[in-house]
């Protein structure tokens, strides 16, 4: 019975052991849990870490979620339901600015830490108001009266002074910028009368005149318009001036602005005739010595020649002479004429105009070489030739007139060497000079000097003409002309 007894009065010990063995395994059970296995506390935010808000809106809070983590256990996190979350910011809706919000927990042992920034800004543009235009006031002359108008901005307020205003014809444009660097702009259009006309300068005036034989050439102009500016490209020009003909002649200088005005303006181009030469026979027995188509390679020997005797001669030049020999026969006390540039029949015969730029292309060449503007000239052929007729018919007829009311003299001859394809004998050609010579009190003698044979017989025809009381000078313009009959 005893041994009964004590057998039953041992179940508490079971339970103490028993509690004792849940002791030493929750202790266990701790240590690993809290002494190995590591905790952390993570807060992770919702939504973008970096949010912006337009001035004027709420923000409205994304959340943050608390994550707690083991190294043993709870690897893949866990969310405590109930863990209180602290809150920090500097949050002011009502500013422009960059903000933060810090987020903080603690759990156990660990503590956590999460920011997010908030930036208010201003993405809005200004807006502009414009006052409606009274009737009548749009416009006075081509000044705009401003019927008013108002700027205002969501976070800057009344911006109307910072307004930019710019008037051009028919447009009025208003532009503003605000604070934040948002742009706005606002145009008005206006109903633009302008009564003002453009004005056309001439250049060179509206009355304008040139000698006959001169090509006109456009003085020039400029147009300009108070609303347009320079329009000097738009203005059309009509008419012609037949410049070969005495007469005066209307240009016409049309301009329309962008609002109909239109000028027009008249110059009127006189040509004008120079007065003819009058005719001065010379005293006593006169021969002048003419040379056409050089100066050539014989023309320095035919100076020495004609300054050994003291006489004095005439050179109708061509464009491919020598220029320092043009000098010379200017410097050495001869006369210079013109002949041709190109000595071309079908080129410089092919109408007046060609003949005309012809004529003055070789005075240019013979003043820019001597210094000399003559009058002086010679037709190729003479102004009798037939060629002439073959590229324009009636040419010498006008051509004759022509130069004489342009202020030039021409000149023929009355007595022929023969040196143009006759003979090639200097004896011959001094034989033909000297026979036609006898012939007349005053004579003009008609050679080349691009010819050897013609340049050697010069000293017989001086020789002869100084024992026979005759003598040699140089033709100007009131000398005798000497003009055939046309031919053409």
């Amino acid at each position: 019975m005893e041994e009964t007894s004590k057998k039953r009065g041992r179940p508490w010990l079971w339970v103490l052991i028993a509690l004792l063995a849940i002791g030493v395994l929750a202790a266990a059970a701790w240590f690993v849990t809290f002494r190995v296995n590591h905790f952390s506390l993570e807060l992770a935010l919702t939504g973008d870490p970096k949010v912006l808000l337009e001035y004027g809106d709420s923000f409205t809070e994304p959340g943050v979620t608390p994550i707690l983590r083991g190294t043993l256990f709870l690897k893949e996190g866990y969310t405590p339901e109930k863990l209180e979350i602290l809150r920090e910011t500097d949050l002011n809706e009502g500013k422009l600015g960059k903000y933060s919000i810090i987020y903080s927990a603690k759990l156990l042992n660990c503590s956590a830490a999460a920011q997010r920034e908030v930036r208010v800004i201003d993405t809005k543009a200004p807006t502009i108001t414009l006052k409606e235009d009274p009737e009548g006031s749009l416009v006075e002359g081509v000044i705009y009266q401003e019927a008013g108008f108002t700027a205002t901005d969501n976070y800057d307020g009344d911006i109307t002074d910072r307004v930019v205003r710019t008037e051009e014809p028919g447009l009025v444009t208003y532009a503003v910028t605000d604070s934040s660097g948002n742009p706005a702009v606002a145009k008005r259009q206006i109903p633009f009368r302008d009564m003002v006309l453009p004005e056309i300068l001439l250049e060179g005036g509206e009355d304008y005149t040139i000698t006959l034989g001169t090509r006109y050439e456009e003085p020039g102009f400029t147009a300009t318009d108070n609303v347009d500016g320079d329009v000097t490209a738009m203005v059309q020009v009509e008419g012609e001036v037949d410049w070969l003909t005495a007469g005066t002649y209307p240009i016409t200088y049309t301009v329309t602005d962008s609002c109909e005005n239109q000028t027009v303006v008249t110059r009127n181009v006189e040509v004008v005739t120079q007065p003819w030469q009058d005719t001065v026979y010379p005293e006593g027995k006169v021969v002048y010595l003419t040379f056409d188509d050089g100066p050539s390679a014989y023309t320095a020997e035919l100076l020495d020649v004609l300054d050994a005797y003291g006489a004095k001669a005439t050179f109708f030049v061509v464009g491919s002479g020598n220029g320092s020999m043009m000098r010379q026969i200017v410097n050495r006390g001869h006369s210079i004429g013109i002949h041709s540039v190109s000595h071309n029949y079908d080129q410089i015969y092919a109408s007046p105009e060609a003949y005309f730029d012809d004529l003055m292309n070789m005075q240019s060449i013979i003043y820019d070489n001597t210094g000399v503007k003559t009058t002086l000239m010679r037709f190729p052929g003479g102004s009798s030739n037939l060629v002439s007729r073959h590229s324009c018919e009636g040419i010498m007829t006008f051509l004759t007139q022509a130069v004489q009311d342009a202020g030039f003299q021409y000149f023929d001859w009355n007595v022929y060497s023969g040196d143009a394809g006759e003979t090639k004998k200097t004896e011959k050609v001094a034989d033909n000079v000297i026979e036609g010579i006898q012939q007349h009190r005053v004579s003009i003698v008609l050679q080349h000097d691009i010819h050897s044979y013609s340049v050697d017989a010069v000293e017989d025809i001086l020789s002869w003409g100084k024992r026979n009381g005759y003598r040699f000078l140089a033709l100007q313009p009131g000398s005798p002309g000497f003009h055939h009959d046309l031919n053409n």
